[in-house]
């Protein structure tokens, strides 16, 4: 019997002891004050303790409540933005057209008016806590992996001759800046040319890579004295490079969170048909990712960041 119960049949027993021997004896019975038990008299049915249960003190109106204009233009930007780019676009697109309120308002809003996923599964919690301190030097530390272009993504002269399609990702852990760029081979050659336009694309110094232990990235678990690659390109230069341990990709986490965001703002909704096409989509989504607002950020976008970063 949970505690709601418990207080439930409490007043149930002052009401009936009050209709046998008066209000003012029920009062002192039980101590509690008599308008308490006047209000439990008028609100019990003669039967059940149901009836006595607490009821919810929330008030009928808020006077900073969301207004039928503001409902109006969360329900056009759900509609227009929230299948592909989830609450995160809607806020952003509600900011553009001079919206006020809060993240969490905002959501709040529109579930309340019943704009919501209804397909979409509860996430378990997280077993245990796997955030890492956050990095305050740009280019102290750049994650980089590879994903393979969802063969579903495929088409044309690429389906026809059943060809393979990969994305290297590089994010840099301080301001989540990123660069993608597409190939057609999974090569360490073609990590050396990524790293190469990294350097370029980055406005900042790279000091660091962090890689996992494929054998793109290195020769580790192959050779005991060949280097990969990638270690040649970088010897000599003021780049270190990075390995996770072995099966622990969250140590990788930025970018493989990245590549997650990829998949649902991207390769979900776009077809190509050769790795030029993919890189010249892939420009436009990198373009819209830096520039997307990050609740991790403090609703700032990487390029935001980066810019204060600078600046201080």
């Amino acid at each position: 019997m949970n505690i709601i119960t418990q207080e439930a049949r409490k007043r149930q027993a002052v009401v009936k002891y009050a209709v046998k021997n008066g209000k003012s004896a029920a009062s002192r019975q039980y101590g509690v004050s008599l308008s308490s038990v006047k209000r439990w008299c008028l609100r019990y049915d003669g039967e059940s303790w149901q009836s006595l249960c607490e009821r919810s003190h929330r008030p009928y109106s808020n006077p900073n409540q969301h207004t039928k204009s503001e409902e109006r233009k969360i329900k056009k930007a759900f509609k227009k933005y929230y299948a592909r780019y989830g609450w995160d676009g809607v806020y952003d697109e509600l900011i553009k057209r001079h919206y006020t309120r809060s993240f969490s308002g905002m959501v709040y809003a529109a579930k309340r008016i019943g704009l919501k996923d209804k397909n979409k599964a509860k996430k378990p919690p997280r077993k245990t806590e796997r955030r890492y301190p956050e990095l305050t030097v740009p280019g102290e530390k750049v994650q980089i992996d590879v994903k393979e272009v969802p063969f579903n993504c495929l088409r044309g002269d690429a389906l026809k001759y059943n060809k393979h399609l990969y994305q290297w990702t590089a994010i840099d852990e301080c301001t989540r800046l990123r660069f993608v760029y597409g190939f057609e081979e999974h090569t360490p050659e073609n990590t050396v040319k990524f790293l190469k336009m990294l350097i370029k694309a980055f406005p900042f110094k790279i000091q660091t890579i962090q890689t996992d232990n494929r054998t793109e990235f290195t020769y580790k678990f192959i050779s005991d004295t060949e280097l990969s690659p990638l270690d040649k390109a970088i010897q000599g230069t003021s780049i270190k490079h990075v390995l996770i341990p072995p099966r622990t990709p969250w140590h990788n986490g930025k970018v493989e969170r990245s590549h997650r965001n990829d998949q649902r703002y991207f390769y979900n909704w776009e077809t190509f048909s050769s790795v030029e096409e993919l890189n010249k989509k892939l420009s436009i989504h990198l373009k819209w990712s830096n520039n997307k607002t990050m609740r991790t950020l403090g609703r700032k976008s990487p390029i935001q960041l980066l810019a204060e970063k600078q600046a201080a």
